[in-house]
């Protein structure tokens, strides 16, 4: 939805700085971004492209050591950069509403979720409480959360990730702002849950005619919210125009490549090499006499190092000389497989597996109340091969995580583990020889890497619990450093002074060191931006063809899984409901139809294809009240009826792909396709010039 007329927010000639003890930080450099009522703009770039710190700078929210350079930001009429503290708190939160990206920071933990949203409607509107309720439900409503007066009871850890977005969101509408600011808002949310955030974002753009900035790494989602894109790289906008232009025919070479490292499962690419990027942002002020993207451009010749190429086109501008060349990116290959890497024996197995919390209040104990057990793994069969890479998707909450901690060992388990270390049922414990056998790396390696320990000492650790004889360390550590392309003098630094991709390398370095037969992957590229996480699939797809590792990779990124797994189980409430092989060709029908959801909810950054989105009905259901028969019977768009509440018959498609299902195979299979192709393709694919070819050569 779009609308004419002049901009609510008009950014001109930006530019900001931070001081520190190093010297002066450019973060903005002379941006320029205009957003109409009613019209969404996307903001991409990596980590330190300087997106939050525009945002930041609308609001006039800066750290105390930034420096705004020069430029004017007008909203509405007035320039922000001139307007006093009173009249920017009259406009924050009720004419310019911000949904940040982690919403349990952005909440007061020891107030209520209804407190903190009545809290903001009295401030700008001064009703009473009982309207300030009343307005407080309303809005609670507008964003669909269930059973809203039980909401407004709750206090911030009570309540899932999804929904405490919904309550940014409803607090940032409340007041009926001219304009939002989303500041990445579905990274950290699995992707049913994301597509329904989305989906709430465009009706109240359709709704209020609110004008929005959706800032973001992810491409996909922003071809879903958009009307235009603006790629900003090291502070500058370097490509901007129709988000189906900029997708669809990117003309700046850092637009292909972002492009190019976000694994695309409609492209049929199957494990080959994602574009990952050499260096890191630049931000030194050296950069301005020249184009900001020339030291890790593979096109860049003289003029690019010398001058810098100003935004210019019609409509869809660009900021560089080879705009009109039709370039082509370097090859990316597929990876090539260990020959008789997987030659189906299982390296480990897992037959009726269980996981139960038992819950018990400490109020309660005293009373002598009965503990609460609730079942987050619910008799699941799994087997893993050596030197293969087993998928495991779902949403959040449907148990995957859990099963990853009952095979390593962190949380009691139920039913049989087997491997070659042993076999092991009912909570027995696990041997040495299977915890050296099994790794895993964690999601967040702040919350894993000890913070008190230096790199060395934390590769040192495994090397002593698991090494046989008397070997030296100190080149064990190096060596292991290297097999994740770090340098060896990174071993003499501390967690803090990583950046986020470096720590995940060091986490993974930390798994491999002690030489194991499959390593656990939980969500490891989840948070990550585009560039760090191609840079990690490829990193793991190369220890794998060296090594032979076998992989459990659990992520709610179907695209990723699609892209990296050989195989893919999926799972729904604790249960696995679909099995089946991934042979470098996007997941055709048959499938369950919450793989369906799944699929449909995955966005994908192709302005070529159209998705069928699948909608669920209502949330997950809580494991505490997991519906008899079916676990997916309460939520699925294609319910036969009575049936799905009595236990679905498993249902074997063909050779590894089974789907628990009561839907007959020959209906599953007559499922129209999510994606349907709009064109010929984009013209990134034409072949580039002579002048061009030299340059890439």
């Amino acid at each position: 939805m779009t609308s004419g007329g002049a901009p609510i927010l008009d950014v001109r000639d930006l530019s900001v700085s931070y001081e520190t003890l190093s010297g002066s930080f450019p973060v903005l450099r002379n941006v320029n971004l205009a957003i109409r009522p009613g019209e969404s703009v996307g903001l991409v770039g990596e980590s330190g492209s300087g997106k939050s710190s525009l945002a930041y700078t609308i609001v006039r929210y800066l750290a105390p050591n930034a420096r705004v350079d020069g430029g004017r930001i007008d909203f509405a009429g007035m320039d922000l950069l001139v307007a006093g503290k009173s009249t920017l708190a009259g406009l924050r939160g009720k004419e310019i509403g911000v949904v940040y990206q982690d919403p349990s920071t952005a909440l007061n933990p020891t107030l209520t979720l209804g407190e903190q949203l009545i809290e903001g409607i009295r401030v700008h509107l001064s009703p009473d409480h009982a309207e300030a309720r009343r307005s407080a439900l309303a809005m609670l409503e507008r964003v669909r959360l269930p059973d809203p007066s039980f909401i407004m009871q709750r206090f911030p850890h009570e309540v899932s990730g999804g929904e405490k977005q919904r309550l940014l969101i409803a607090m940032a509408i409340a007041c009926n702002p001219k304009l939002l600011i989303f500041d990445e808002p579905t990274t950290a949310l699995d992707a049913t849950t994301a597509i329904g955030i989305v989906d709430l974002i465009n009706d109240l753009r359709r709704t209020m005619g609110v004008a929005s900035l959706f800032i973001s790494h992810d491409l996909g989602t922003v071809a879903r919210v958009a009307d235009k894109v603006a790629v900003i790289y090291a502070g500058r906008i370097v490509e901007h125009g129709p988000v189906a232009e900029v997708l669809g025919s990117p003309r700046h070479p850092y637009t292909r490549m972002l492009l190019a490292s976000i694994p695309n499962p409609h492209g049929g690419a199957h494990r080959r090499r994602l574009i990952s990027f050499p260096g890191e942002v630049a931000t030194k002020a050296g950069v301005d006499a020249c184009c900001v993207f020339s030291g890790r451009c593979p096109f860049a010749f003289d003029r690019c190092r010398t001058t810098a190429p100003e935004l210019a086109g019609d409509g869809h501008r660009t900021a560089c000389w080879l705009a009109s060349d039709p370039l082509l990116l370097p090859a990316q290959g597929a990876n090539q497989r260990r020959p008789g890497a997987s030659d189906g024996t299982p390296v480990l197995e897992a037959r009726k597996l269980t996981v139960a919390y038992t819950r018990r209040r400490a109020l309660d104990r005293p009373l002598g109340r009965p503990t609460q057990s609730v079942s987050a793994v619910a008799g699941v069969d799994l087997s893993i091969r050596a030197g293969e890479t087993l998928g495991l998707v779902g949403e959040s909450g449907c148990g995957k995580s859990s099963l990853a901690r009952a095979l390593v060992g962190l949380v009691p388990y139920g039913g049989e583990i087997v491997s070659e270390a042993g076999l092991f049922r009912d909570a027995a414990p696990l041997n040495k020889s299977y915890r050296r056998m099994v790794q895993i790396v964690f999601q967040h390696p702040d919350q894993s890497l000890n913070p008190r320990w230096t790199v060395g000492d934390i590769l040192s650790r495994p090397f002593r619990l698991y090494a046989r004889g008397t070997a030296d360390v100190k080149a064990h550590i190096a060596e292991t450093l290297d097999l994740v392309q770090l340098p060896a003098a990174m071993a003499r630094r501390y967690p803090h002074e990583l950046s986020g991709g470096q720590k995940q390398r060091v986490a993974i370095a930390r798994a491999f060191a002690a030489e194991p037969k499959l390593i656990i992957c939980d969500e490891i590229t989840a948070g990550l931006d585009v560039s760090v996480q191609a840079a990690i699939l490829n990193l793991l797809a190369d220890l794998q063809d060296r090594l032979g590792t076998a992989y459990l990779f659990i992520s709610h990124d179907l695209n990723v899984v699609q892209h990296f797994a050989d195989r893919v189980v999926v799972m729904y409430l604790g249960r696995l409901v679909e099995e089946r092989p991934l042979h470098g060709a996007t997941i055709t029908a048959p499938f369950h139809p919450y793989t369906e959801a799944l699929m449909s909810a995955a966005p994908v950054p192709d302005a070529d294809v159209e998705a069928r989105v699948v909608r669920l009905r209502g949330p997950l259901p809580s494991p505490r009240a997991r519906p008899p028969g079916c676990p997916f019977t309460t939520r699925c768009p294609r319910r036969l009826g009575p049936v799905c509440d009595t236990a679905p018959p498993h249902r074997i498609v063909a050779s590894d792909h089974s789907i628990d299902c009561h839907i007959p195979v020959g209906d599953l299979a007559a499922v129209p396709p999510i994606w349907r192709p709009l064109s010929q393709g984009i013209a990134a694919s034409s072949s580039p010039s002579n002048e061009a070819k030299e340059r890439l050569e």
